[in-house]
């Protein structure tokens, strides 16, 4: 349910819409036409929105001449023609395919290549050896 309208509310509907009440929210339309007709404030209020509303319906822009709608036209984007973007595809799929092949060849060369050991001899976690320290260097 809406609050009651008072003047301040009516003067705020008729900032925000103007004087023709088909223009207010439907919600607050029938409480603020009821306070129209009760309240001469909110009749005077209604003849100057309605002399605003007047005067900013009446306004019309010029066209614009054709000096300013060919350049307009002249600075907008131009539309790609479907070879750029056949193209484009084109060479993005030739550089993928040439980064698989690189990825695969690369794969291939370290799987038929043996590790190289440095002679490194390895151990089972529990056998490592304990390194030879000397006594007056422990702590």
């Amino acid at each position: 349910m809406t609050e009651p309208m008072d003047f301040a509310r009516f003067e705020t509907l008729v900032a925000a819409y103007g004087a023709t009440p088909a223009r207010w929210p439907e919600e607050d339309r029938a409480a603020a036409e009821a306070f129209a007709r009760t309240d001469p404030r909110a009749a005077d209020l209604l003849s100057q929105a309605d002399t605003i509303d007047a005067l900013l319906f009446a306004h019309r822009v010029a066209e614009p001449s054709r000096t300013l709608r060919a350049m307009v036209l002249e600075s907008a984007p131009k539309r790609r023609r479907i070879v750029t973007r056949v193209r484009l595809w084109w060479g993005a799929l030739a550089l993928a395919l040439t980064a698989a092949g690189g990825v695969l060849a690369g794969s291939a060369a370290a799987a038929a290549l043996d590790p190289v050991t440095a002679n490194v001899q390895l151990y089972p976690h529990d056998d490592v050896p304990s390194p030879d320290v000397p006594e007056e260097n422990a702590l």
